[in-house]
């Protein structure tokens, strides 16, 4: 028979018939397309039970010698029963056991389609798990449009996403902000780079699905897990070597509505194992590019005198862009006597060219404004880690890893590889706008504003005017050039050394052990600046016009791309104001040929030397080092207890600089900042098995969230005319929530599900941004900095669905329905505001309903995917509280299988071209709208073998 090896930490749940008994067995689990996961392995006639791991391998531990009969259960297939035979002191290979297999015609017993069998395996795995957590298997990400791992979590109960340019970046769980959920890649934290974010959240737009073997959600994690998930952990695996030889390849071709442009894709997945069924590697590599657009409305708000958010300017951007993802995944491992070693690489990169025309309005200032936009944002992921497995006897496993990570961000050569930054040439006009400007309530206000209908102005949410003078068009021979403005951001984090080791122990019949140590070694280097250059006049003449800088370089002034249905769905035509532009890969030249002529404009710019930017500047080390032992205990067939404790130590030492601005100008002194504790996190998890279809589970945790790395910057500057030190805080605690979750689950014999869950979460030391008096050398200040606030708590409900709707009718069989949602409440104190508020980034409600059809052959699939609205930052009052809106999704899918080897599928996303939205206080002031449009892809899968 094969050798195998027990593998994952799953296949622990193990029990005997006597305490006395030394014998074991393990096999694989499969049907004719593959391992199975979280089949249900029973001892006839005893208690002895346990399930299958990721790769359908199983355990069962101290069974007395003789002939026994064990029974697998798997949910959508028949049981099957397997004669065995237990020798003393041996571990006995069964080989691979196979259900819904007819012995006589080896034909399906039950047909299986491709999106179901991706819902029994994730129903399997959730049903036997000794947590409460949500599984998603490739089956099932291949069976949604979703391209990257954040949109491909975003369908799953309890999760929601945050977007950029329309394509899934950060994950949150139960409507806590990403930064208090942890996300995973075979278990570890990943270091983060993103070009404005400084907390902990990973954005996972560079992460492929193509990569990924299975999602786990866990909602109430257990002591061997990282405990920084105040909301959850969401852990991506990464595929493994295969058992067999396997070649797959995926061709795909799009189009997106607003783009010019089009999209292409293509996957490899390539295994083997050797004659000997001991090595085996896996090589899968992904390249997605796609062309994008969006047109963008932004009005952007200050407060009045009488405290109310009037329009200074109104922005409307019109983006182009071209996106690449790849991703590459090597896996390769080999079989021991007593184990396995093992050595896994990938690689994830995002290079987003864009294109940007913005035209800026400019109420107060009496102009109107054009910046050409160009730039390359570049991130870049890569790990590796190397592990092993080692059985010392049929009771003793040790597992170890080491690993290595490194995630960087930078922008790429433009205008050139000496200057690489987020690039802008500027140019302005100026103009008397009408009499609108400053008017509320019929009075003018003076305040040089626009103001919205609900707030007495004249404006629209949607239809905001330009006010500019009948038939007005900004004219290339009076636009000047305004600046050129450089923005520069360089992130390198690393985690340089992640080393783990778990040992297991199976002490009885009900009783395993597990105890284990991870520790991190962490380095973070941010750098930032934002330059100005203005036209020297003295020396170069009079400052050039957007005609003067076209006729410079040769080219012709030409519309900007996707002018002509430039937010054609608003009343307004904006286009009708819109200058002519230059084509911006034309300005690099521009600035190799007249950088010499600009004179850098240290008032406007944010440099290190001049104090601007210090939060954003820092150099950081980081060790976190943990300890944790648990225990399961299954005193019966009806319940499982696990309980256990984790201790983390977290040392942070953080470089910055401290800037002094008086009369005399500003000095820049670096400060260090450091921080050390320990956080003790027990847990206790109870699951009550009502019958072999129903659970009931328990959950009582405490978890935690470090402070974001740009709170902990030391960076400071003192304002000494104002007496104000706006500075980060590396003193800050982190916070904590004791969590209770308590789940309901009913499966279906079909692999349908039924589950409804309750939480609460009591949140300590949450950080805030607040004002207080304070001392900056030996003197009283103001200081502006985060601090710890007042304990906020949030609680919820879970619901959620899965079916066949052949119980309504047998004709229905192949028609199926999902839905879930999740209904949320929280508040918290914060400093100023007389009444309490809800948590920053929670949202009240989020679901999920869509609607199949499989019959083996084709398949297709409707999704709906609602997120409510939430506040993103918290005001002086209710109406000054920024919103991020509602945002519903409706996508779709369908494949049809040509042949057992080749399936075509088309996707299609966004059908209702949902836009994105932030506004204050109301919808009626909105500060930023964003519309993506339809996208699609058409493509073919071919199994050679």
């Amino acid at each position: 028979m094969t050798k195998l090896t027990p593998i994952a930490a799953s296949l622990l749940a193990c029990f005997s018939l006597s305490a006395f008994a030394d014998g074991s067995i393990s096999g694989t689990v499969m049907d004719k397309t593959g391992a199975l996961s979280g089949a249900k392995i029973t001892l006839i006639g005893s208690d002895g039970k346990t399930a299958t791991n990721n790769q359908g391998q199983f355990t069962l531990n101290r069974l007395p010698a003789g002939e026994h009969t064990i029974r697998v259960d798997y949910l959508g297939y028949p049981s099957a029963e397997f004669s065995i035979s237990v020798i003393d002191d041996k571990l006995t290979q069964l080989g691979n056991l196979t259900l819904n297999v007819d012995k006589t015609t080896l034909e399906e017993v039950v047909a299986v389609g491709y999106m179901r069998r991706g819902q029994m395996k994730a129903m399997n795995m959730q049903k036997e798990s000794d947590n409460i957590k949500n599984v998603m298997s490739a089956d099932g990400i291949g069976k949604l449009p979703d391209r990257n791992a954040a949109e491909a979590v975003q369908r799953m109960p309890g999760v929601s996403i945050e977007r950029d340019q329309g394509e899934g970046r950060f994950v949150a769980v139960r409507g806590l902000p990403a930064q208090w959920n942890s996300t995973s890649i075979n278990g570890d934290r990943l270091p983060t780079a993103e070009e404005e974010t400084t907390s902990r959240a990973v954005a996972f737009d560079f992460f492929p699905t193509d990569m990924i073997e299975l999602v786990e959600v866990s909602k109430a994690i257990t002591p061997d897990m990282e405990g920084d998930a105040i909301g959850g952990n969401i852990n991506f695996t990464t595929r493994r070597a295969p058992d067999e030889q396997l070649l797959s390849v995926n061709i795909g071709v799009g189009d997106s509505e607003k783009a010019e442009g089009g999209s292409h894709s293509f996957n490899v997945l390539y295994g083997d194992r050797s004659d000997d069924g001991k090595f085996g590697f896996l090589v899968n590599a992904t390249a997605w590019e796609r062309d994008w657009a969006t047109d963008n409305y932004e009005p952007r708000r200050e407060i009045d005198e009488d405290g109310v958010a009037g329009i200074h300017r109104l922005e409307l951007r019109d983006y182009t862009g071209t996106r690449a993802t790849y991703g590459l995944n090597l896996a390769g491992e080999y079989l021991l006597d007593s184990g396995l070693v093992y050595a896994k690489a990938m690689y994830g990169t995002l290079s987003d060219e864009e294109t940007h025309y913005k035209h800026r309005v400019r109420y107060n200032k009496n102009r109107v404004e054009l910046q050409h936009i160009y730039d390359e944002l570049i991130t870049e992921m890569q790990g590796f880690e190397v592990g092993g497995e080692h059985d010392f006897n049929i009771d003793t496993r040790l597992e170890w890893k080491l690993s290595t990570y490194e995630n960087t961000f930078e922008y790429g050569d433009i205008p050139n590889a000496e200057d690489n930054a987020y690039y802008v040439v500027k140019f302005k006009q100026g103009v008397d706008f009408d009499g609108d400007v400053g008017v509320r309530n019929g009075v003018d206000t003076g305040s040089g504003l626009i103001y919205n209908e609900i707030d007495g102005g004249t404006d629209p949410a949607l239809d905001i005017g330009m006010h500019l003078p009948n038939n007005w068009v900004m004219d290339p021979t009076q636009a000047v050039l305004a600046d050129v403005e450089l923005y520069g951001i360089d992130i390198k984090e690393r985690d340089k050394i992640v080393a783990q080791f778990d040992i297991y122990h199976q002490a009885s019949e009900q009783l395993e052990i597990k105890a284990g140590a991870k520790y991190r070694s962490k380095e973070r280097n941010a750098s930032f600046y934002d330059k100005f250059y203005g036209w020297n006049e003295a020396e170069y003449g009079a400052t050039p016009t957007l005609a003067d800088v076209a006729n410079e370089l040769g080219v012709s002034l030409t519309d900007q791309p996707g002018r002509s249905d430039y937010l054609n769905n608003f009343n307004i035509d904006y286009q009708q104001h819109f200058s002519q532009v230059i084509p911006v890969k034309e300005l690099k030249r521009w600035w190799v040929d007249n950088k010499h002529k600009l004179t850098f404009l240290s008032g406007d710019s944010e440099v290190v030397e001049n104090g601007g930017g210090l939060s954003r500047n820092f150099d950081l080390e980081e060790t976190h080092t943990s300890f944790y032992g648990m225990a399961t205990y299954k005193p019966s067939n009806q319940w499982t207890v696990l309980g256990g404790i984790r201790a983390t130590q977290t040392k942070t030492d953080v470089n910055g600089y401290v800037a002094v601005q008086n009369d005399d100008g500003t000095s820049v002194e670096q400060e260090k900042g450091g921080k050390d504790y320990w956080s003790v996190l027990p847990s206790l998890h109870i699951t009550y098995h009502q019958s072999d279809l129903s659970n009931i589970r328990l959950a009582l945790t405490r978890s935690f969230a470090r402070p974001d790395f740009g709170q902990l910057s030391p960076g400071a500057t003192y304002l000494e005319m104002e007496n104000q030190l706006k500075s980060g805080n590396p003193d800050l605690d982190p916070t904590y929530a004791n969590n209770l979750d308590l789940m309901y689950e009913y499966y279906f014999d079909d692999a349908g599900v039924i589950t409804l869950g309750y939480f609460y979460k009591q949140i300590i030391d949450p950080v805030f941004s607040q004002s207080y008096q304070g001392t900056y050398r030996g003197q009283s200040v103001t200081v502006k900095s985060p601090l710890n606030g007042d304990d906020a708590w949030l609680h919820g409900i879970e619901f959620a669905t899965n079916s066949s709707l052949g119980f309504i009718d047998d004709s229905l069989d192949n028609f199926g329905l999902s839905f879930n949602f999740t209904l949320m409440d929280s508040e918290m104190e914060i400093p100023g505001r007389e009444d309490n508020v809800k948590i920053s980034r929670q949202a009240d409600m989020l679901y999920n309903l869509a609607v199949y059809y499989d019959n083996g052959d084709f398949a297709a699939r409707v999704a709906v995917n609602h997120k409510g609205e939430y506040i993103e930052d918290h005001g002086s009052n209710t109406s000054l509280d920024t919103y991020y809106g509602d945002y519903t999704s409706v996508d779709a899918t369908a494949s049809y299988n040509i042949s057992d080897n080749a399936m075509i599928y088309l996707e299609l996303n966004n059908l209702t071209d949902e836009p994105l939205q932030y506004f204050t206080g109301s919808e009626q002031r909105p500060n930023q709208i964003e519309y993506y449009g339809i996208r699609g892809q058409i493509g073919i899968k071919y199994d050679f073998f």
